[in-house]
């Protein structure tokens, strides 16, 4: 199954660099998927749109050591697209309000705060944190006639 950080990494696999989305999958279907992911994230559109990643993916239960063990079985190019959804889903389970947008208004990254309360705002401290801090700052300043 996909992993957490592999999630993050598909959902900030298009950076923006100098004011530009810079594509880095080379894969159009899961490209697909993030835009869409995106999108149901920032509550511009309904989970609902992720349903056909889901299509003809089913799981099938083993006996293992550890007791009943699922397996994704379906066509292969569905796979990975329903392990990307099914971990979206298991993060909004088992970490509600916790996957969400970076607030910088320039960056298209995503974080998911595993902080005690909740509050942080950026998907990293050294680059838009520090920058966004640095805004305010100025923005002080001026509104102060200092400059």
């Amino acid at each position: 199954m996909m992993s957490e950080n592999d999630f993050l990494a598909l959902l900030n696999s298009a950076p923006v660099v100098n004011g530009v989305v810079v594509e880095t999958l080379n894969d159009p279907e899961l490209g697909r998927l993030r835009d869409e992911l995106h999108r149901v994230i920032r509550g511009q559109a309904d989970a609902s749109t992720l349903t056909p990643h889901l299509r003809g993916v089913s799981e099938i239960p083993s006996i293992g050591h550890n007791g009943v063990e699922w397996t994704l079985a379906g066509p292969a190019e569905r796979l990975r697209q329903a392990e990307i959804v099914l971990e979206w889903s298991r993060v909004q389970s088992e970490l509600p309000g916790r996957l969400r947008a970076c607030e910088n208004p320039e960056c298209n990254k995503f974080l998911i705060d595993h902080s005690k309360p909740n509050t942080a705002r950026w998907c990293s401290m050294a680059s838009c944190g520090n920058r966004m801090k640095a805004r305010r700052y100025q923005a002080r300043r001026s509104s102060d006639g200092e400059a």
